[in-house]
Parts: structure tokens; sequence; C-alpha cells
């Protein structure tokens, strides 16, 4: 049996690919989120196979792992990623790569190709969809994309909804407008699975589109006009029509004017939405493929929904600049030290209202994605897929539920873990009431002050352990789950209790179900530990740490 490495950001994405190993006959010797942690694991376990992502947690590079290694024999590389378009991949670098979304069998096809590759020197065939053995020399064309299909959507999904939330709170923290646009570019493309993505910005004097921000562009896209602001154009459409237009094949539609950078980086296909703000709308969000695709609402939705964050980041930003300017202009024409300190109160008090309306945007597209889940779910009828779209739903609204109550903390960056917890177990029993209605959650909490990062990564293991046993505990449909949640006298250790009164479970160590191994990376990633006890029932045990290293602080502007 062969071993494998997996190095990915995303513990959830790492959680589903070792699953799929497992039952495809690989031993997974460990997972790593980042550069350094990938490198200590491949000296210490010696794996024969690595699947690693591009782009890692910490600002790290997969390509930079194998280098690192210190060891004699062949290592097969297989790169996993969504952001081939951003860096130009070489034998040197490993030995093939699988573009995302992909299928199960596609990343089992492809480790065993790669692993034809160490033995023989020689990639057999066929390739599964998006699959390439890396060259000699940077390629130059881009590698296209998997077609969308049914078993790929729960995982798009799910990242698409991730990618979204992570963006609403880069987005809060972040004071430069271009940064939070390229930023946007980049995880569109990467979430859409597309090398181009760019925002455009109108411009009221020349009604123009300029291109403000972008990724995977030649140098001198940035900067330039791309249309006139009418139907001339799909971005110009969408401008103009406030409607989102999805263009399959640009060379079937030759009512276009199309710039020529267009042709020079092979664009075929380009789905554009609008950005509105306050007043005239600020532009249009855009994405371009040289490889034709076919585009469903779940894209749509998903980009409109990413549009309208961008939006409210603009709105910030424009505020931002605007009440600083006033505070320039203060400074050197007002004297009044209270009159100042009292026009200074406000602008702060204006910029804490457009925090809560970013932070209420970005909780509504949850519950826009818990919404088309929870659809999807009562259209399906097979198992499997049932109890997949039902774990990513439970996860949508635990990520739901951080965002309402950061609606009710303004920008704070704690929140009372007593408080959530108590809401989250509310809803958890909304969920699974129908299906379970004689099994009874019973909460008892402390109160108990986390930041943001503690607080969703522990939703994530309560809502895991208590569908566990809601699902898997009570054969008979009759029991009752207890949570508590308290904290040592010095306050700095927390601990959580979860216990059922059911059959039990045996923990053999290596098991991958019930969502085990997220349960505990999510606390290794706390710096906590996780205790597992079933004799009569089951009792897990969490210990986390309360006082968290706090973020530097920003720099003065």
């Amino acid at each position: 049996m062969s071993t494998v490495m997996i190095a990915e950001d995303d513990l959830m994405m790492a959680d589903m690919l070792e699953d799929v190993l497992d039952a495809g006959g690989y031993d997974v010797c460990g997972i790593a989120r980042t550069v350094d942690e990938a490198v200590e694991l491949g000296d210490r376990c010696k794996p024969d196979l690595a699947i690693l992502d591009i782009q890692l947690a910490e600002g790290g590079t997969g390509t930079d792992i194998p280098p690192r290694l210190k060891r004699q024999d062949r290592m097969g590389v297989l790169y996993a990623s969504g952001n081939a378009g951003q860096i130009a991949l070489t034998k040197v670098d490993g030995d093939a790569l699988l573009i995302k979304p992909y299928r199960p069998e596609d990343v089992l096809q492809a480790l065993k190709i790669v692993e034809h590759i160490v033995s023989t020197g020689e990639a057999s065939r066929p390739f599964p969809s998006g699959f390439s053995v890396l060259k000699g020399s940077p390629e130059k064309d881009n590698v296209p994309r998997s077609d969308d299909s049914k078993s790929n959507e729960i995982r798009r999904l799910r990242r698409q909804q991730k990618a979204l939330a992570d963006f609403g709170g880069f987005a809060l923290g972040e004071r430069d407008l271009g940064k939070v646009l390229t930023e946007a570019a980049r995880v569109c493309a990467e979430c859409l699975e597309v090398p181009f993505c760019k925002v455009c910005r109108f411009r009221s004097e020349e009604n123009d589109l300029l291109v403000e921000a972008g990724v995977g562009w030649h140098q001198g896209v940035i900067g330039r006009v791309v249309s006139r602001a009418d139907a001339s154009s799909p971005q110009g459409r969408a401008f103009s029509t406030g409607e989102p237009v999805i263009c399959g094949d640009l060379s079937k539609d030759i009512s276009f004017v199309l710039p020529s950078f267009y042709a020079e980086h092979h664009i075929i296909s380009t789905v554009d939405v609008i950005i509105k703000k306050q007043g005239r709308p600020y532009g249009v969000l855009e994405i371009d493929s040289p490889v034709q695709q076919n585009y469903d609402e779940h894209d749509i939705n998903f980009l409109t929904g990413f549009a309208n964050v961008l939006a409210e980041a603009v709105n910030t930003s424009k505020r931002n600049n605007e009440m600083q300017n006033a505070i320039d202009r203060m400074r050197d024409m007002v004297t009044d030290k209270d009159r100042l300190l009292v026009l200074q109160t406000e602008l702060l008090e204006e910029k804490a209202v457009l925090a809560r309306e970013l932070q209420h945007r970005v909780r509504n597209n949850l519950q826009l994605v818990y919404g088309m889940l929870d659809r999807q779910l009562r259209a399906t009828t097979e198992t499997s897929a049932i109890e997949g779209i039902s774990a990513i739903a439970r996860r949508v609204m635990t990520l739901a539920q951080v965002y309402e109550h950061l609606l009710g903390t303004g920008l704070s960056r704690t929140i009372d873990f007593s408080m959530y917890l108590s809401s989250l177990c509310s809803s958890l029993v909304d969920v699974e009431h129908t299906q379970h209605p004689n099994v009874g959650l019973n909460c008892h909490l402390e109160p108990v002050i986390l930041d943001l990062e503690s607080v969703t990564a522990l939703g994530l293991v309560t809502s895991e352990l208590v569908a566990n046993s809601y699902t898997h505990a009570f054969p008979t449909g009759t029991g009752s789950i207890n949570v508590s949640l308290s904290q040592n006298p010095s306050h700095e250790v927390a601990t959580m209790i979860f216990t059922d009164d059911g059959v039990g479970f045996a923990d053999t160590g290596g098991n991958k179900r019930h969502g085990l191994g997220l349960v505990r990376r999510l606390m290794e990633q706390l710096g906590g530990s996780a205790t597992l006890r079933s004799d009569h029932g089951t009792e897990w045990t969490l210990d986390f740490p309360v006082s968290r290293t706090p973020p530097p602080p920003r720099p003065a502007p």
C-alpha cells in the first residue's frame, strides 16, 4: 500500500480528500496546512506520493515543499489546485497537475499515473479530465478546467460559501481598496476555476469601463479601458441593463465589439455581473476563460453575492476616504478641540454602521447558500448525497450563526461564546427535530469570551459532534444529548463536554467516519485537545485555551 502526504490549507477539503484516498486503497500519513508542516511531515514519514495545493496557509506555496525534503529516493508529486493559472509549473516542481474541482475517481486515476511516472518515467493513459503531465519548460497555454457535474456540485458550493465568508472578513479589515479589488478577482477566478477575472470601474465623464483590478492578465491590461458602458460589449451590457450577462462562446455573438487583449488571451467564455453601490453602480465583475464553459444558476448566484459584498467594500472605502479627507480639512481649519472631537466621533460611528452593513451582507449571502443547499436536499433521494448535503448545510448554518452574532457586537473581535453556542444548539434542534422528534438536546453553558477564529472552529466542531449523536447514537429513535461549557478558575482554559445516552461509539484511532478527523484537526488548530470515552453512551471532552495571542496592531494611517 502506497503512502500519501496531503498539503492543503482548507481542512474540510483535506478531510474529504483523505476519505477518497483511504477508500481507494492508499495510506494517508498526514495532512499539513503550511509549507513548514508539510516539510516536517515529509521528512518524518517518507511518503511515496504527495498531493500538494499550490496556495497554502500563511502565504506558502506548494512548490516550495519538494526541494526542502531531505530524502534520496524518488517521491511522486501531484499538484491538485484551482490556482494553476497563477504559477508556471514544470517537471522541476513535480510530476503532474490536476485542476480543481475534480471527481474522486479523477484524483485516484491521477495518482496511479504519477506512480507509473515514478516507476517507468512514462505517463500511462487515458488521462482524467483536467489532468496534465508537467513538462521541462513552463506551459504557455492554460490547462482547461474539468466540466461541472453533479458529483462536483457539493464540493463546489462548499468552496464558494467558504470563499465568500473569508473575503467578507478580509474586506472588512482592509483599508486599501486596490488590495480588496485584487483579492476579489483572485478569489472569484479560483472558485470558478478560470484563469482570468477583472473588476471594471465605470467612469461617468467618459461613459466607459476601465479595468481597475484583475488576475491572470498580461502586463498593461490593468488600467486599460475595456469598452463603452453600453450594450456593445458583455460588460457594457451587464452595466447598462443591470442583469447578468453569460457568453459561452464569444465567437458566436458578432454583435459584441471586443478589445484586442481578448484575442491575445484566447478568451472564449465570459460572465459579467453588476457591482451595485449607493447611487450609480460602481462597475462590473467579470470572469473569463479560454475554454468554453457552461455556467449554472449557482455560479451566477455566487458571483452576484460576491459582487454585493464587493459593493459594500467599495462603499466602505469611499466613506473611509471621505472621512479621512474631512479630518484632514478640519485639522487645518478648526482650532476648537471639542468640536473636532465631536465630528470625529460622528465619523467613527458612521464607519461602524458601514461595518455592520458589510457583516449583514455576508450573513445574508451565507443564508442564501444555505437556502440553495436546502432546496437541493429536498430534491435529492440518494442516501449518501443526502448525508453529504446535510453536512455541508449544517456547516454553512454554523458560519451564518457567527455573523449573526457579529451583527450584535459591532467592530468587536470577540464574541460571548456561550450565547453563540446557545443559539447554534437551538438551530440544530430545529434542523434535526423532524427526523429525530424524540431526541432531546440540553445545554448548560457558562459565559466564555473567545475570538472570532476560535468561535468559528468550535462552532463547526459542535455541529459535527451533535449531528453525529443525532444520526448514530439512537437506533430506537429516543435519547438525550447534553452539551456543557465551563472554564477553570484562572479563566485560561475552557472545557466543552458532549454526552449522549446512546449505543456508544468505538474510536479505532485511524477511523475517518463521523467527522472525527476534522474534529481533531480543528482542536489541534486551536491548540486544544479532544478526548473520547464510550462505554454507556458517548462522551467527548474538549479542552482549549481561552486567551489567544492577539493580532499585531495595524500601522497608524
